[in-house]
């Protein structure tokens, strides 16, 4: 079978559209899906507000299903109270933590900043919603001569909260329920 080049381009063409219309459909079946669905639910999900932030005004958008709010928290790098908070609130509801494993603080350099970063999301029972706790800790570099020399981290934390549909509710399920750390001594 000879094919010429131009008679190609047709068919990659052809399969591109057909692509693309599929991707547009799916896309729109997802919405109306994730509409209906979650139509009564959103409602339903609260946004718990860590202590002493229950004034704060959330961001809301419900078109696209997300509300958020964030504060400046007065403990220091690498506390993880926000973090137990939510496990505590947001578990004894059914929530399950996503992930392998406790979540850690992690690094992120960029040439004009440094920040210590934390990132927890926990998925609903239903595995429609998430809410997504970010904990920030800016690091500024001390300076010499030009030449980094060390490091001074600011005080304090940026608290990010955000309540979300889960990116893709079909394929994103809780796995089975992690062991809680035990904070009592076992006896034989």
């Amino acid at each position: 079978m000879n094919v010429s080049r131009r008679e190609l381009l047709h068919i990659i063409g052809v399969v591109f559209v057909v692509w693309l219309v599929l991707v547009a459909g799916l896309a729109k079946w997802q919405r109306w899906q994730a509409a209906r669905d979650t139509e009564a639910a959103v409602v339903e999900v609260d946004l718990p507000h860590y202590p002493g932030t229950e004034d704060i005004q959330e961001q809301t958008s419900p078109t696209l299903g997300w509300r958020k709010y964030w504060f400046e928290l007065d403990e220091g790098y690498p506390s993880k109270s926000v973090v137990y908070f939510y496990r505590n609130q947001l578990e004894q509801a059914g929530w399950r933590l996503l992930g392998p494993g406790e979540p850690e603080w992690y690094r992120r350099e960029s040439p004009d900043e440094v920040r210590d970063l934390l990132q927890a999301v926990w998925l609903s029972p239903d595995a429609l919603f998430q809410i997504q706790v970010d904990l920030v800790s800016v690091v500024d570099q001390v300076m010499h001569e030009g030449e980094p020399v060390g490091e001074q981290r600011q005080p304090g934390m940026y608290v990010y909260v955000t309540l979300s549909r889960a990116m893709m509710p079909m394929l994103i399920r809780p796995g089975p329920e992690r062991p809680r750390p035990r904070s009592e001594i076992e006896v034989p």
